[in-house]
């Protein structure tokens, strides 16, 4: 088995080191750019105009300013500028531009990710520039049939349940409906003893002959339900008298018994669901009952009964709790095997045909297993569920940049 994993991960390690991935940010042609102009930003020029644009966020949200000369004198008005950016899954974000007294500001925020596809237009009297290029961060290529055999499968985006839980111990007992005690009819000597400690039994089996003392007739001790022989208290030979001789339980189901505190007695109802954990096994039930706990202590019992048809809990076994005490409906929520810390972020990767690349994502409410999505994901989103860490990895190593 450690040797089909470690196989397992050399491939996909060679997998991913095959794919042509490519995160890192291009930069716009460079006979229309130069790297930079005086303020930090991208420079663009076209015969005697240039446009210097930059995304500023520096104490304040991300937005685009600009610095527009002809003939390298400003212009502070008489111009139209505006900057189209196309993202991955076909999303237009448009910026309109107004004349600050010292630069000219765009409209509105510049949301994260900054990976997208640049347009700026400028119109200058009747003269219209054009600049395009290519602004790609947290991005990368992997073709269907690598992603596959790296086993790496998507969801798509859109609402759930979230179920907040709150946490409590306790252990397992079994429901007292489901014991039975079998004594003698009448007081007489075991002639033969049929079953042991363990043995499961059906209603109606003979557990035991006994020979009465006054008729010295033999009667047979039959079972009254179906279970398992959990005491035996005769053998062959021995008298039966008015002591139980044995006891049988029906183990199928068990009551879970879980402590609850003072401070959760609020948040905690009948009717409630509630997941057990214990050593590896998995179960949910629901809360039947809620009962004052033995000998005054300061904790309510809440009883929820449990299917145990396969054998697998016991009696006594200790027992951890999650009691579903609220349950919320979120517009969109991910599945949290999705989630991804990436610089300062939590993302997902969402995947438009080949292409994954990084959401950052603002976060609400979780239950373990799915959070809510308050911004940074749009429903119908397909994102990277099985194996997320091999795209953060992937784009990780080709070393995308934040540069604007």
């Amino acid at each position: 088995m450690q040797l089909m994993q470690q196989l397992s991960l050399v491939l996909v390690a060679t997998c991913l080191a095959s794919s042509p991935l490519h995160a890192a940010e291009e930069q716009p042609d460079e006979a229309q750019v130069e790297a930079k102009g005086p303020h930090g930003g991208i420079l663009l020029q076209q015969d005697d105009v240039a446009v210097e644009l930059q995304i500023f966020e520096q104490g304040v949200p991300p937005e685009y300013r600009a610095w527009v000369t002809r003939d390298g004198r400003p212009l502070t008005d008489g111009i139209d500028l505006g900057v189209d950016l196309s993202r991955l899954g076909g999303q237009v974000d448009s910026f309109e531009f107004a004349y600050q007294g010292d630069y000219w500001l765009g409209a509105g925020v510049v949301t994260e990710p900054h990976s997208f596809d640049v347009e700026v237009t400028l119109a200058i009297d009747d003269k219209r520039y054009r600049w395009r290029w290519e602004s790609h961060e947290g991005r990368t290529s992997i073709s269907p049939e690598i992603a596959r055999r790296a086993g790496i499968a998507t969801a798509e985006a859109g609402p759930n349940t979230i179920e907040r839980s709150l946490t409590t111990y306790g252990k397992l007992t079994t429901d007292p409906q489901q014991i039975a005690r079998v004594r003698a009819r009448f007081p007489g000597v075991a002639t033969q003893v049929n079953v042991n400690l363990g043995d499961r039994v059906e209603r109606g089996d003979v557990l035991a002959q006994v020979e009465s003392n006054e008729s010295l007739q033999t009667y047979a001790l039959r079972a009254p339900i179906d279970g398992v022989v959990i005491e035996r208290h005769i053998s062959r030979g021995e008298m039966a008298g008015k002591e139980p001789l044995f006891k049988l339980a029906d183990l199928t189901t068990l009551w879970a018994e879980f402590k609850i505190f003072p401070g959760q007695r609020a948040e905690v109802a009948a009717g409630q669901k509630v997941r057990l954990r214990a050593e590896g096994i998995d179960r949910e039930g629901t809360i039947h009952h809620l009962l004052p706990a033995p000998g005054n202590a300061p904790y309510t019992l809440a009883r929820a009964e449990l299917d145990n048809a396969d054998g697998l809990l016991t009696p006594g076994l200790l027992v951890a709790g999650d009691l579903v005490v609220e349950t919320v409906e979120a517009p969109l929520a991910v599945d949290n095997r999705a989630l991804q810390s990436f610089r300062d972020w939590t993302v997902v990767f969402i995947q438009v045909g080949d292409i994954y690349e990084i959401r950052p994502l603002e976060l609400g409410r979780s239950d373990g297993e799915m959070t809510e999505v308050l911004s940074g994901l749009n429903p119908g989103d397909r994102y990277v569920v099985e194996n997320s860490y091999l795209i953060k990895a992937d784009i990780e190593k080709s070393g995308a940049s934040h540069d604007h």
